[in-house]
């Protein structure tokens, strides 16, 4: 059974490096082709046949916007030191039931994000859903005229007046860092069992000297 245990721990010990290669490696690529964008020039008017080495620009409209709210997987941990508590209400009257009302729909505000959805129209045509930042959202009215920014056919930016929106998918760069970050905790934390383990080795090989 020891031979097992070794095997499975050297194991693990090995996966955490291949793991932080294969997010290095997934990286790699979203990292270059964002490079890539910030770097070249804007396409001449009209724009040549080849685009995949300059950014089109296309006049956009924005055509519709909303907003929906997502439940907070885990709820926001609770202060290290709680505030001093108010004092009490009177026994009578309606501040019994309406103070701890007034708690629960913080605790629920709290638990929620907000999210802002535009819808725009491209001069070609084509409509595209994008989720946007808040303040984007604010100057994002129907109506509202701007410029989509395209790299290799996708609108990757956009512009109204000044304030800008990039729209990169952010799984694309993010799931390459949690494979990294995994396959760092994992090697740690087979590193810190290997540590523990040979200590206690040593601590027993002095206690049999010892009695011995």
């Amino acid at each position: 059974m020891e031979w097992r245990t070794r095997l499975r721990t050297w194991a693990a010990l090995a996966a955490g490096p291949a793991l932080i290669a294969v997010g290095v490696a997934l990286a790699a690529g979203p990292s270059a082709d964002f490079t890539a964008f910030e770097r070249a020039p804007y396409c001449a008017e009209p724009p040549p046949s080849d685009t995949s080495r300059c950014v089109t620009r296309l006049p956009m409209t924005v055509i519709r916007r909303s907003t929906y709210t997502t439940e907070d997987p885990d709820p926001p941990d609770p202060p290290q030191f709680p505030p001093p508590q108010p004092p009490q209400p009177p026994p009578m009257g309606p501040f019994r039931v309406v103070l701890p009302t007034v708690a629960r729909l913080r605790v629920v505000a709290a638990s929620r994000t907000t999210h802002y959805k535009i819808t725009v129209r491209t001069a070609d045509g084509r409509y595209h859903d994008f989720e946007v930042e808040h303040d984007f959202y604010n100057v994002a009215e129907a109506g509202t005229t701007g410029t989509a920014e395209l790299w290799h056919g996708r609108v990757v930016r956009l512009r109204i007046g000044k304030h800008v929106d990039d729209e990169w998918p952010d799984w694309r760069l993010g799931l390459p860092v949690f494979i990294a970050l995994a396959g760092v905790v994992l090697f740690v934390v087979v590193v810190v069992r290997l540590l523990k383990r040979s200590l206690r080795t040593r601590r027993r090989r002095r206690v049999t000297r010892v009695y011995n």
